[in-house]
């Protein structure tokens, strides 16, 4: 880690990035409001509502997100070699930083998304010296969740174990069972063991793992291109792609369906083989939705009218880290049982509401706080660990511009 320290260095901005970043922050804070930030599984209600919002953003926001954590690698490592740097190192001390943050939020709040990609996000590390088309075809390999086919002819075949629940089943009923009955203390213990070892089960048997990988790749890929940069070079090609997303979505939503209509002994007496096929297409629709919100939000954007509304969340995406931190600091007194105890009693459609109602107040929060300062208080203690100082300039002077 021999670079030298860019003290001063303050990264110029896009706000159509910011702004994406955003949107993907408002559909993570309203899944996570209807989720009950996740005991709405202890007791489900699938409501029209429920559904909508999880059609919408259950799955596709984090995609969003594990997007952009791709083209955000490429655009620090880019930015360093511009200065003869090589960042690598760096990066994945950065990396192990984002981890430990991670990992004090998944004691309290199990759905912390932070771990998983400082673990997996070292992925990229080993993939950036490929040409692009290389990265498309391991993203698309990726993608495919190849996996899901050799368990589902794993399942007709009847070997050994092949029609057994996936793990991850039991393990999550226990966890939710034990919330349930846990002191604040007793959640952090039962996150830190239990807990955690649920959520990377699900990570690796629910084919997320994965798909993260292959849109980390995307995301890199994407910003090489400058997709997001250079949008308006784009256009043909963006429309064109986004009416093959759109038709990709509906047919496998008609697809998953049909799927769903199906008696579970359609290839089998007694068994999981018809449940690996939902998944793998389950996925390959939250991708096909996932794409198709990316490419309607940079298409609006980059209409005067629209662009300026969608803009207004910019300010989030700029202070990202932090943002997502509140939304679970705040939400899991609110429905926990050591808490409120709201997840018995407020209802979708009130969670909705009071989702909604949060995301505006974080909104106006950060856009007050820009105006005041270089980083969200976590982005500036990410930044001042990554380079081992307390140099990296926090508060704005009245001269100094927002730098979007």
């Amino acid at each position: 880690m021999n670079e030298p320290l860019p003290n001063h260095y303050l990264p110029q901005r896009s706000e159509l990035i910011d702004s994406l970043r955003g949107f993907a922050l408002m559909g993570i804070c309203l899944v996570h409001f209807m989720e009950y930030f996740e005991l709405y599984w202890i007791n489900q209600d699938p409501t029209f509502l429920h559904n909508l919002i999880f059609f919408l953003f259950a799955g596709k926001a984090y995609a969003i997100f594990a997007l952009m954590f791709g083209l955000s690698f490429f655009i620090i490592m880019d930015n360093q070699a511009k200065k003869g740097v090589n960042f690598s190192y760096r990066f994945a001390w950065r990396l192990l930083i984002l981890l430990a943050i991670g990992y004090i939020h998944t004691l309290y709040y199990l759905g912390d998304i932070l771990s998983v990609l400082g673990v997996i996000g070292l992925s990229l590390l080993f993939v950036q010296g490929l040409s692009n088309r290389w990265l498309v075809i391991i993203a698309l390999l990726c993608l495919l969740q190849l996996p899901f086919y050799y368990h589902f002819f794993a399942a007709l075949n009847n070997l050994p174990g092949a029609n057994d629940n996936p793990a991850f089943f039991s393990l999550f009923g226990n966890v939710y069972a034990a919330i349930e009955k846990a002191s604040f203390t007793e959640l952090m213990l039962l996150n830190s063991s239990a807990g955690l070892y649920a959520k990377w089960i699900f990570f690796v048997e629910s084919g997320r793992g994965l798909q993260l990988i292959g849109l980390f790749l995307l995301g890199l890929v994407l910003g090489r291109i400058g997709f997001f940069i250079r949008a308006d070079k784009f256009d043909r090609h963006r429309i064109k792609a986004l009416g093959i997303a759109l038709l990709a979505a509906i047919l496998l939503y008609a697809l998953d369906k049909y799927l769903t209509q199906l008696p579970d002994t359609i290839f089998q007496e007694k068994g999981m083989a018809k449940w690996y096929l939902q998944q793998a297409i389950g996925s390959y629709l939250s991708t096909a939705v996932m794409a198709s919100l990316v490419l309607l939000f940079v298409q609006f954007y980059l209409w005067q009218r629209s662009g300026k509304l969608l803009n207004l969340l910019a300010p989030c995406g700029r202070i990202s880290l932090s943002i997502y931190l509140i939304q679970s600091l705040v939400g899991v007194p609110l429905f926990y049982p050591y808490g409120l105890g709201w997840y018995k009693t407020i209802g979708q459609t009130n969670s909705l509401l009071v989702g909604i109602a949060f995301y505006t107040l974080l909104i106006m929060l950060a856009h007050w706080w820009v105006k005041r300062f270089h980083y969200g208080p976590v982005e500036w203690l990410w930044r001042s660990v990554t380079y081992m100082t307390t140099k990296v300039p926090f508060r704005r002077t009245t001269t100094q511009p927002t730098n979007n």
